[in-house]
């Protein structure tokens, strides 16, 4: 007990520190912690609450900001890694500030987005009570190796849970584990047959996916209408932009339902996504929406948001990206030709380009300097949406906030 509070002490001394120095200050106490007392993680499993790990390719981060806010106006006081740091170290230094100076978690139930890799080391550790798994898609071979592998991580996750798993029906590989011998119980979760064409998978690029889906016992019907048990509730989800929310809004509907009873539709209107998942920001009299892509799939599900709008696409390939930007030519990019004006930029900004002129779509500028772009395309338009890749995202959000206060504009 006195080595956890010492390191508790300690990680809050040194987030001090960096916060008056004007730094984040969310790696370096995670990683002392990480050193010092790596078991501190397993005080999160005596919540009364339980755990719940999200974890999967796409959806994480939005999966779990959706689910919190969903908790807490149910009443629960949640805990997470609200930052989107989803290895250990993340973990550990959301632990370390939000402890109180006792050492003890003032919370209710802890909701966790967990890397992929990682989750399946810590299973062990958080023993959660429910499990949200998203899907499975290639990203990041360079990391992560082949697909199969990553499912086979999200395996283990599902075995260690306690009380229920939520997975995706619509994800071949994760379909069977519906049918695995698990000590949870299972619930799936999908989007209706008439919903194929907006969540294309790896083994399905170009129009070739399968006429029917699986059937789920949480299904995606259309816009804010989800079915189950014999019934459907519809909700008012105009603030989640594009199917693949909707789809992140079932899971957590799937997951709050099963595991606490939660199916007030109050409770899941009008839910926020979290920054740089469909996030808008006006700056200048332009609207913009930031929207990540990281991988094929991701990238041409997220292209349905606001499709008439003009794009800005701005592809960096640090490793947090992956450093391998060949991804860009498994994408289909055809749904980009209804954009009225397409700009490119960052680091990979002329990778994009090319991949671009061999689809015959036009590009108006192309600028590896993010700053000049954004710029350029405020000035040009007075709406549009953002596609960028991570460290893209975390660049112009910065930028952003210089030109104005993205906290007072973000809605």
């Amino acid at each position: 007990m006195i080595f956890d509070l010492f390191t508790i002490w300690l990680c809050k001394a040194i987030y001090f520190v960096l916060r008056r120095l004007g730094k984040h200050g969310a790696a370096l106490p995670g990683l002392v912690a990480e050193k010092l007392r790596p078991s501190l993680l397993g005080r999160l499993s005596n919540l009364k609450g339980g755990v719940i790990i999200v974890t999967g390719t796409n959806g994480k981060t939005t999966t779990t900001h959706l689910l919190t806010q969903v908790l807490r106006r149910s009443g629960m006081r949640v805990f997470t890694n609200h930052s989107g740091s989803n290895m250990t170290r993340g973990l550990l230094a959301s632990m370390v500030r939000f402890s109180s100076i006792s050492g003890k978690l003032p919370y209710d139930v802890a909701v966790l987005e967990v890397d992929e890799a990682y989750a399946s080391k810590l299973v062990g550790v958080l023993k959660p009570k429910g499990v949200i798994l998203t899907n499975v898609l290639r990203d990041q071979l360079d990391r992560f190796g082949e697909i199969d592998h990553t499912a086979e991580l999200l395996y283990d996750v599902a075995k260690g849970a306690t009380g229920v798993v939520v997975y995706n029906a619509c994800d071949t590989r994760l379909a069977k584990i519906g049918s695995m011998k698990l000590l949870a119980k299972t619930a799936s979760f999908g989007f209706s047959s008439e919903l194929t064409r907006h969540f294309p998978g790896d083994d399905e690029w170009y129009g070739s996916a399968k006429a029917k889906t699986p059937a789920s016992n949480y299904t995606l019907l259309k816009l804010g209408t989800i079915k189950y048990a014999g019934s459907s509730v519809v909700i008012d989800s105009d603030r989640l932009p594009g199917w693949h929310n909707q789809l992140n809004l079932t899971a957590v509907f799937a997951l709050a339902s099963e595991l606490y009873g939660i199916t007030d539709k109050k409770l899941y209107s009008m839910l926020t996504p979290p920054y740089g998942r469909g996030e808008e920001v006006l700056v200048g009299g332009c609207r913009l929406t930031l929207q990540l892509v990281k991988n094929p799939a991701g990238f041409r599900t997220a292209m349905d948001v606001k499709p008439e709008q003009p794009a800005l696409i701005v592809v960096n390939d640090s490793i947090a990206d992956s450093r391998d930007v060949s991804w860009l030519w498994d994408v289909d990019v055809a749904p980009l030709r209804a954009r009225k004006t397409i700009y490119c930029s960052g680091v990979r900004g002329y990778d994009m380009s090319v991949r671009l002129k061999y689809s015959d779509i036009s590009v108006v500028n192309t600028n590896t300097d993010i700053h000049e772009s954004v710029d350029k395309f405020i000035a040009s338009n007075r709406e549009g949406v953002v596609f960028l890749t991570y460290t893209a995202m975390l660049q112009v959000r910065t930028y952003l906030s210089k030109l104005s206060k993205i906290n007072g504009a973000t809605k």
